[in-house]
């Protein structure tokens, strides 16, 4: 466990393992790092692999800021502890974090994957498969009249009916018992950040290798929005796991790592 505290005052706690070209793995809403615990094992082995807390979740801490100030926060901290150039490997929320530290600073990105994550996440006009922003809201006030069971309740809506009937699933709710939950000023305020963040210009101008790992069940990042994402990025790379929900690093940790894996080695600077 390391702890590097930014500019803000927020205290930045982040794990390191591995040797290598750098990795950045970055959690979505409701989480932390230890989802990416899979990917980290395995990874660590060829690559220098970081993971990062999100304000608010796991070990960082909170401070009241708007969105472009915790990216400007973290790029700062990104700078001190990790070498080099990198790669951003993203979930959901942590996606928006990854592009709008892209635009600030390119030249320290060497690709970047996101995983159930989209420039945009709330329904406009146009941007008809986003999220409904009446619902969002609703979230917003359900977190305080009853939190912290309903990110409990959001949590098992991300999965498919299939994966609710896995064992994989049944020892991820087992291992979330026993999770301390994130800030519920937190959560509020990144459902604001959702509906009100637009990075879809950002991710039209990225010049480097893009990779897009989505399941073909994901009821937020659908299917529909996905195709969105490729009119503004046709030439990304486009993976998709059938009968997963928002996150197959979780429910196929094996499969999406191969991906992964293949994605890296096939674009960018060469690994060792």
């Amino acid at each position: 466990m390391a702890i590097i505290k930014g500019p803000l005052g927020i205290e930045w706690h982040y794990e390191e393992a591995g040797k290598g070209e750098p990795l950045l793995f970055l959690h979505g809403w409701g989480v932390d790092y230890r989802v990416w615990r899979q990917q980290i094992k395995h990874f660590a082995a060829r690559y220098r692999v970081f993971a990062v807390d999100l304000p608010g979740h796991g070990e960082t801490t909170w401070v009241e800021a708007s969105f472009e100030e915790m990216c400007s926060d973290l790029s700062k901290a990104l700078v001190q502890i990790v070498p080099g150039k990198l790669t951003t490997v993203s979930s959901s929320l942590g996606g928006l974090f990854a592009l709008k530290i892209y635009s600030g600073m390119p030249e320290k990105f060497e690709r970047m994957v996101f995983t159930g994550s989209m420039p945009k996440f709330s329904k406009s006009a146009d941007y008809p498969y986003g999220l409904d922003i009446d619902r969002m809201r609703k979230l917003s006030g359900q977190l305080e009249s009853d939190y912290p069971a309903i990110v409990d309740v959001f949590f098992r809506s991300l999965f498919t009916k299939e994966e609710r009937r896995t064992r994989r699933y049944k020892w991820l709710q087992k291992f979330r018992k026993f999770d301390e939950k994130p800030m519920k000023s937190a959560l509020a305020k990144y459902l604001d950040v959702l509906e009100a963040v637009d990075l879809r210009e950002e991710l039209k101008a990225a010049q480097i290798p893009l990779q897009f790992i989505n399941g073909d069940g994901d009821e937020i990042c659908t299917s529909q929005c996905v195709a969105l994402i490729k009119t503004l990025k046709p030439d990304a790379r486009y993976d998709h796991f059938p009968h997963c929900g928002h996150f197959p690093f979780l429910s196929k940790p094996y499969e999406f790592n191969e991906l992964l894996e293949d994605f890296l080695q096939t674009t960018g600077t060469p690994c060792c």
